[in-house]
């Protein structure tokens, strides 16, 4: 994949992460009694958008080498999980307006499904920080390389250098 084909997939799940929080924040306006997971839920959220946006930025400037493959999948999989996530939260539609207007909203979610939720969640940002750790630990490699390479030519030329002031 290409860098701006990367980038617009990490785009889409900011995107999508960021209707979730939304949805996340209207219950957490109306709903009675489930605040602590919805803001549990939210924190989650808003934590991946961020670092979805870094990563993004990464992306873009085409620093990201040996975590793209990585990076593209979990973001795949994270859009079709958040996107999974925004249908259960959104309120049903064969509701009408008066009738949700009228009342609270119940949040949809149990205790336990807002725990697998951010199990999972924090399975993919562990993923995504490891990704990117190995490019970290590839540049670093890269960098140590090119130090040692510059180091032998310095080495070599001195020696040369020696070698014609001496003779």
């Amino acid at each position: 994949m290409d860098p701006l084909s990367d980038a617009a997939s990490v785009i889409t799940v900011v995107q999508v992460a960021g209707k979730v929080w939304s949805i996340c924040w209207k219950y957490y306006a109306d709903a009675k009694g489930a605040k602590p997971e919805i803001d549990r839920l939210m924190a989650y959220v808003h934590t991946l958008q961020n670092l979805l946006q870094q990563v993004e930025v990464l992306v873009k400037a085409a620093k990201l080498v040996a975590s793209k493959e990585i990076i593209a999948s979990t973001s795949s999989e994270l859009e079709r999980e958040f996107k999974m996530l925004q249908r259960m939260l959104e309120p049903g539609k064969r509701q009408s307006i008066l009738k949700s207007f009228g009342r609270r909203l119940k949040w949809p979610l149990q205790k336990q499904d807002v725990e697998k939720i951010i199990q999972l969640l924090e399975q993919h940002k562990t993923t995504l920080i490891t990704a990117m750790n190995c490019d970290q630990m590839y540049e670093v490699d890269y960098s140590l390389y090119m130090y040692k390479l510059t180091l032998i030519s310095l080495g070599l030329l001195s020696f040369i250098l020696v070698r014609k002031v001496v003779y």
